[in-house]
């Protein structure tokens, strides 16, 4: 019963994506896939109705300018849900340009480190893995008048 109301929350995830244009400027989708493998070994997507642990789920955000004009520096944002882990370089565009977090709006660009303690009190910096992502932002340059981008992430339902 968790993960059919953890599908409610996927459902209603659309109303935590923002970015920073204004909404009558920039219309945005989210929709959720499973993906899966077919007989013939390609990848299938299917948008989601229910979730189980270990389902890998693909988000795809799609945001279109409403305007006459141009948009820029358009920044969405991503919330992975707490009963999900994000899958590390899964996704599009590559977040090269982007930048993710492991609280809140803490964005710094991949890969994230933090400052370890080690038993001997020595301090090291280790990565922080992908895993721990909560949030992805990603940097849309421009976006012409009309014209629409799709961002896609991946995330594993956690077991």
């Amino acid at each position: 019963m968790k993960y059919k109301s953890l599908f409610l929350f996927v459902l209603f995830l659309g109303l935590s994506v923002n970015a920073n244009a204004q909404n009558d400027e920039l219309s945005s989708v989210l929709k959720a896939f499973k993906i899966t493998l077919g007989a013939d070994g390609n990848e299938v997507a299917t948008e989601v109705t229910e979730i189980k642990p270990g389902d890998i789920i693909e988000y795809r955000l799609t945001y279109q300018n409403e305007t006459d004009g141009s948009l820029t520096q358009i920044t969405p944002v991503l919330p992975i849900p707490l009963e999900m882990f994000y899958l590390d370089n899964s996704a599009s565009p590559e977040l090269s340009g982007a930048s993710v977090s492991p609280t809140a709006n803490d964005f710094r660009q991949p890969p994230l480190t933090r400052q370890v303690t080690l038993p001997d009190g020595s301090q090291v910096n280790r990565v922080i893995p992908a895993q721990e992502y909560r949030r992805i932002q990603w940097l849309v340059p421009a976006l012409a008048a009309g014209e629409s981008i799709t961002l896609t992430a991946r995330v594993e339902v956690r077991s």
